[in-house]
């Protein structure tokens, strides 16, 4: 895998001698444009059989457990809880699914994945900065969901997935850190950057970094989750694309989800205590990251690839006609939407 400029620059052929006419950048031909129509449409294709086999698998194995006489159950503050099977259902599955998918993909292109975790251009101190704008971001994005969580009881309305606690076992708490810390970022950036971003980064890295990003926010079918998810996409495709590998995102990754999951850690020893982690956390990571932040963009280590007309042509134009897009996008947006609901409904 190649993440080099060459993909943000037209090919040799089509700049031409000045004595000669020839269509401009913008211009794109029935057959490029078909052929790029397929990139995007192989990337749904993904996306959708995904979206399809973790609805069927994993609300399948929910609809075994109702069938057995599982019960949900409820703490004194009508939240859910989950035990083991929830966790390895709604928490694993997922990771081990997508796993699946990448897998599949792999072996209908031929594609060998052993570039993608290759190392040679990734360096500790770039993992570490990259990794310090995430929880920054990881920041950003639970102050914007306490603005969106307040917005949405304004006007009787919530997001009840989100509202669940563990059961107190350890083998629950065991279960997600397995699944949020190590199974979901392999799973999640294998599909994320591995095929979304690194196929559509073909024809214009700065488009790629923020339409994966955009999927990566938007398959969460929250709108919590939505922005979480969109802010950290795009940090972690910058890294991929700066190293060619999806090493350093997983690591990015798995850091975030390790200190998202730190309160609930701790609150299965104190949970009085598990209460003030984030407002700890919050002030720490906000103004460390942005100082990296600022600093990294002051001195040119951070800054988005060149995005012209030959780009602009060539990306949402040619993205709003592939069918896979549309189904997918349709599927995403309509599950966000519904993921809200009115208060005691």
């Amino acid at each position: 895998m190649d993440f080099n400029n060459q993909y943000n620059m037209p090919p040799p052929q089509q700049v031409p001698p000045p004595q000669f006419f020839y269509p401009p950048a913008d211009y794109v031909s029935p057959e490029e444009k078909k052929k790029i129509r397929h990139g995007y449409n192989v990337i749904g294709i993904v996306l959708l059989s995904l979206l399809v086999l973790m609805n069927v698998i994993c609300q399948g194995a929910f609809l075994i457990l109702m069938f057995m006489g599982q019960e949900t159950v409820y703490d004194e503050n009508d939240a859910v809880i989950y035990d083991l099977w929830d966790i390895m259902i709604g928490g694993c599955f997922p990771a081990l699914i997508a796993m699946i998918v990448f897998a599949g993909y792999c072996f209908f292109t031929k594609y060998d994945p052993r570039e993608i975790f290759s190392v040679k251009r990734v360096k500790a101190g770039e993992t570490v900065r990259y990794t310090l704008i995430v929880l920054f971001f990881q920041q950003v994005s639970l102050i914007c969901t306490m603005l969106i969580m307040g917005g949405l009881s304004f006007f009787d309305l919530y997001v009840p997935s989100v509202d669940y606690v563990l059961d107190h076992d350890p083998m629950v708490y065991l279960a997600e850190l397995l699944g949020a810390v190590v199974l979901a970022p392999i799973g999640e950036e294998l599909i994320y950057r591995g095929i979304v971003l690194r196929c559509s980064a073909k024809i214009s890295q700065r488009f790629a970094i923020f339409f994966s990003a955009f999927i990566f926010g938007i398959m969460h079918g929250n709108p919590y989750q939505f922005v979480l998810g969109f802010l950290l996409g795009i940090p972690l495709a910058m890294i991929t694309l700066k190293t060619g590998s999806i090493v350093p995102a997983i690591i990015c990754h798995m850091t975030n989800n390790l200190m998202a999951s730190i309160s609930e850690i701790v609150g299965y020893f104190n949970e009085e205590i598990s209460y003030v982690i984030p407002f700890i956390m919050l002030p720490i990571f906000f103004i460390i990251g942005i100082i990296v932040l600022i600093s990294a963009a002051a001195n040119g280590r951070i800054k988005f690839p060149e995005y012209t007309s030959y780009h602009k042509s060539r990306t949402m134009p040619i993205l709003i006609t592939s069918w896979s897009i549309i189904v997918v996008m349709a599927l995403y947006v309509i599950e966000l939407v519904t993921s809200i609901k009115p208060i005691g409904a």
